[in-house]
């Protein structure tokens, strides 16, 4: 549960310090979350967190939206049992009723939800053998190791549709919920930019063929599917 709530705040590489940056009419609402933290009252935290959202969601507030998204599935690892399903069903929910370009950082955050349990939780994969649809379609602890792969690859997708729009989405409308690197944005600065090297992060490592046989075989050379007598 520790590792999943460490997780979660890193995606994003969020940064519990700007909970208390002065964001227009927020600013106050995040001093009082902050105020019932400190308490040790996380219940009356998310009364807090929950206000906010509404006021985000109300204004299309793309970054305090994603920021309250964070502190509710924080504060869900304290108050709730099967915190971690409830997390990762509350972001599909959102992601089926948000926006782009809203939508693609959700859709990235989930498949890094997806694959942080994975690699927490290998050994369970390993042991499970191939089903050919899902289990249960909403539990993902229930899945194999080619489905929930198939999982985070679909979502890493759906992260950067509209590439267009990605690309014209200036890095900094998010700097509420980001703490980047030094220079990071000369490399990175636009929404796709950002997104596209957060997905390449699952894809380069060699954990993502292990699903696929050893003697996979794959049509190299167009020959292969001409007429018989062109053959």
């Amino acid at each position: 549960m520790k590792k999943f709530a460490a997780t979660l705040i890193a995606l994003l590489l969020f940064s519990a310090s700007t909970i208390a940056q002065k964001a227009n009419n927020y600013e106050d609402l995040w001093k009082t979350v902050q105020k019932f933290e400190e308490g040790n009252l996380p219940k009356s935290a998310l009364n807090e967190v929950d206000k906010i959202y509404a006021s985000a969601k109300k204004e299309n507030n793309a970054p305090q939206l994603l920021k309250t998204l964070l502190f509710k599935s924080k504060y869900a690892l304290i108050l709730e049992e099967d915190a971690q399903l409830n997390i990762i069903n509350s972001f599909n929910t959102e992601i089926s009723k948000t926006e782009l370009p809203t939508k693609n950082i959700l859709e990235s955050v989930l498949a890094n939800l997806y694959w942080q349990y994975y690699q927490q939780n290998r050994w369970k994969f390993y042991d499970r053998t191939t089903a050919e649809s899902k289990v249960d379609t909403a539990d993902y602890r229930t899945w194999d190791l080619q489905t929930i792969f198939a999982e985070i690859h679909l979502h890493f997708q759906n992260s950067l549709q509209n590439e267009v729009l990605a690309q014209k989405t200036d890095l900094n409308n998010f700097n509420a919920i980001l703490e980047l690197q030094k220079d990071s944005k000369i490399f990175r600065p636009t929404l796709y930019d950002f997104l596209s090297h957060n997905a390449l992060d699952f894809y380069k490592t060699s954990e993502t063929s292990i699903a696929n046989p050893v003697y996979k075989f794959e049509i190299s050379d167009e020959k292969y599917l001409a007429n018989f007598k062109d053959f």
